[in-house]
């Protein structure tokens, strides 16, 4: 059992993908802006613009501010700004304690495929948020499998947290296969590498780690959490993330129970090997609600919350104020 009360991280979508390669009619149910011939010529420029690749990852100034320039004349960046600021002040408003900003929706492009305006939309509206609430706990991920993009935003922005979804073993998405080979190592070698580039004065972003990543099929062997949490502390997690079978699905108490339990023998682990007690923070990614918010708060150190917050609690809706507000209430009662 979890003896404190969770920490509450406020999802805020960025409907980049859906304006960009959602059906029309999709977009227009959405009441989402469509882009205009002229977005395109911008999007041309940013294909040419220099992106942080591993293991170079090292972008010049001069690029980086050219770059934001031609993100600004997007005809709906102004619209995907205000509404995650709004969203943003409304979770505060609320008392969430974290924010965490994420690129949606299905159908998602994957790594090495996706059109180079996803970093740079992202990494803009990262800083601009970092800036609206300094201070206050933030974390990105970018997707799809595009965890590098997403630690170098991290670093550059002052985020405290990267949500890595392709760090341990390979499953299959309806976007294709998690390419895992390698990638935690990547991610971790990746920010420090940034942060020496950077200086001292940024922030060192903590990778969090789903496992049994949601709308993921996995082979048999796989099928269980046991293979996931025996690898915490060979892999070096610094925080793990339990969610449903999909977005808006809730976690099972017997998954939940298990990873706590989990995370307490890497406690005592380390109080055994390394002279000091160390273990990653446990949090759940989906299906968290304001009527389970409770059972949550038994084994979650923190709660990720999005699609119960939205209209109809539908997950690519805007967010519904009487939601945030039932959900910050249950919280204070617990």
């Amino acid at each position: 059992m979890n003896p404190q009360r969770p920490w509450m991280v406020g999802m805020l979508h960025v409907p980049v993908n859906t304006i960009l390669a959602a059906p029309a009619a999709h977009r227009a149910a959405l009441e989402l802006p469509a882009p205009i011939a002229d977005d395109w010529a911008v999007l041309r420029v940013l294909e040419e613009a220099a992106l942080p690749e591993f293991p170079s990852l090292l972008l010049a100034a001069t690029a980086i501010q050219s770059a934001r320039e031609q993100v600004r004349r997007l005809s709906f960046y102004r619209f995907l700004e205000d509404r995650l600021l709004a969203e943003a002040a409304l979770y505060r408003q609320h008392g969430f304690h974290a924010l965490m900003i994420e690129n949606v929706a299905g159908p998602y492009f994957v790594r090495g495929g996706q059109p180079a305006v996803l970093y740079w939309v992202m990494q803009a509206l990262a800083e601009r948020l970092r800036k609206a609430h300094p201070g206050v706990r933030m974390g990105i991920q970018v997707l799809a499998y595009s965890d590098d993009w997403a630690m170098d935003i991290a670093c550059r922005s002052g985020l405290d947290f990267v949500r890595c979804e392709s760090a341990l073993f390979e499953g299959l998405r309806p976007e294709g296969r998690a390419p895992n080979r390698g990638n935690l190592a990547k991610l971790y070698m990746a920010r420090q590498q940034l942060l020496a580039n950077l200086g001292e004065d940024h922030t060192e972003p903590q990778v969090y780690v789903d496992l049994h990543k949601k709308h993921t099929v996995f082979s048999g062997g796989l099928e269980p959490l046991d293979p996931w949490l025996e690898n915490i502390l060979f892999q070096k997690l610094e925080g793990i993330i339990i969610t449903g079978k999909a977005t808006g699905s809730e976690v099972a108490e017997a998954d939940l129970r298990q990873a706590r339990e989990a995370v307490e023998k890497v406690k005592a682990q380390t109080s055994a090997t390394l002279g000091r007690a160390w273990a990653p923070p446990l949090l759940v990614g989906s299906g968290v609600t304001s009527e389970n918010l409770s059972l949550c708060a038994r084994y979650a150190d923190g709660v990720i919350v999005g699609s119960s917050l939205k209209q109809g609690g539908y997950w690519e809706n805007p967010l519904d104020e009487e939601r945030v507000e039932k959900l910050a209430e249950a919280w204070s009662h617990l």
